[in-house]
């Protein structure tokens, strides 16, 4: 077993691909009583193209596909369902999909043994026929029906349709309701036997347990079930330009005030000779800085009753990353304006790196008290760069203002998209 020190954290990550197949990684904390396990299928809702070893044309399979499978996925062969296990020990399971990936997860105070067999029991033993997979249609639909009715989620997915051309990041992880009507259980069959193979997911357990014994139980459960070869599937690329697809657009829905998102599209490929774990932390130190909770301009919008609610994010997406500000206001014309202007003159000094920089490792090594949030932490190092990062405090250590203004100058404000969520026109 390999044991990875994570440098300047006194902390250890415990790794072994058992059986050469399923990546496990394992953080031991004593203080709690607690366990949280994760398994994850390299599998998510953009994943609609693919095609395996020795095949000349694509496969397009419906798109909301991963978040159906994981939908069917908790029934049990008897008729049950996974979280009729659990609820026996007082355990809690549960499952997402996001645009990348597929995540189930089990909290639980005992009974480790008896919870991580049947995670990896009920994910890795399907049991799906025609009679499950039309009533679960019925209850995704449901879902779909009262997404509709979220602003939030109106407007996050509407912004995203104005960002990207191509990639599927615009489409709902749920789904058309046509393509969730038109889901059968040939697509749902061939979807799990393309990507639900250990060499296509990885286990992550936190908590009070023993790093081999962990290991010890996944390879005696992996040893009782017969995996057909894996058959590397290869995903669609597809091909997004550099621009927005709109620069403004505006919409109406059931809000009390006006909602907006406003982002930067830039490439990647615009930071060359920037460490990647480096850039993803001066896009944080400088959003924060910037459109933070302290920030100069977020207390003058507050103090002015300008906006009532403002946040700000950076998200890694395939070739691009997005900076993002999101804001609840009343004089949309105003706060635009004060936003884009910020967008277009970020501003970062010495003496407010320094400040933000102690104030990231300082989050980073409190995270280290929580199991799920640890868990999250390695999920996130494994879906970004491939395995744990050993070295993110020094990372953020060595971050300096000289890398961060060679960040600033590379950010390219002309592709900027603005979304606005406006209130129903009252009828006079």
């Amino acid at each position: 077993m390999k044991e990875i020190s994570l440098k300047g954290l006194k902390e250890t990550i415990y790794y072994e691909k058992v059986l050469k197949q399923l990546p496990v990684y394992i953080w031991k904390n004593d203080k709690v009583k607690g366990t949280f396990s994760a398994l994850g299928v390299h599998y998510g809702s953009i994943h609609q193209e693919f095609k395996l070893e020795g095949d000349s044309k694509y496969t397009k399979v419906p798109s909301g596909i991963a978040h159906f499978l994981e939908h069917l996925n908790f029934y049990e062969p008897d008729g049950s369902t996974a979280t009729d296990f659990y609820t026996q020990y007082g355990s809690e399971v549960n499952a997402f999909t996001t645009f990348d990936y597929t995540c189930y997860h089990v909290y639980s105070t005992s009974h480790i043994k008896d919870n991580l067999n049947h995670l990896l029991d009920f994910v890795l033993t399907p049991s799906f026929t025609k009679k499950m997979v039309n009533k679960e249609r019925s209850i995704i639909l449901e879902e779909l029906a009262m997404d509709e009715d979220v602003p939030e989620s109106k407007l996050y997915f509407h912004h995203f349709a104005d960002l990207f051309h191509e990639y599927r990041y615009k489409e709902t992880i749920v789904g058309t309701k046509e393509d969730v009507q038109n889901t059968n259980i040939e697509d749902i069959e061939l979807v799990y036997d393309t990507f639900y193979h250990p060499k296509n997911m990885f286990l992550v357990v936190t908590g009070n347990v023993n790093p081999y014994e962990i290991v010890k139980i996944v390879e005696d459960n992996l040893s009782t079930k017969d995996f057909s070869s894996y058959k590397l599937p290869k995903l669609k690329k597809l091909k997004e330009p550099v621009g927005v697809v709109e620069e403004s657009s505006e919409f109406f829905g059931n809000v009390e005030n006006t909602k907006v998102k406003i982002s930067v599209k830039t490439p990647i490929s615009a930071f060359k000779g920037i460490d990647p774990i480096e850039l993803r932390y001066i896009y944080f130190l400088l959003l924060h800085s910037n459109f933070g909770p302290t920030s100069d301009l977020k207390e003058y919008l507050m103090e002015n009753e300008l906006i009532n609610y403002m946040s700000a994010s950076r998200s890694f997406i395939e070739d691009y990353v997005i900076a993002t500000i999101t804001i609840d206001t009343k004089y949309p014309k105003e706060a635009i304006k004060m936003i884009k202007e910020q967008l277009q003159h970020l501003e970062m000094t010495e003496e407010n790196l320094q400040r933000k920089k102690n104030a990231s490792v300082a989050t980073l090594v409190l995270n280290y008290d929580d199991i799920m949030g640890v868990n999250n932490l390695i999920q996130e190092d494994i879906l970004a760069f491939g395995t744990v990062q050993d070295n993110v405090k020094e990372h953020i250590e060595s971050i300096t203002l000289e890398k961060v203004m060679q960040v600033l100058k590379k950010i390219d404000t002309k592709n900027i998209s603005i979304t606005i969520l406006s209130p129903n026109k009252k009828e006079k």
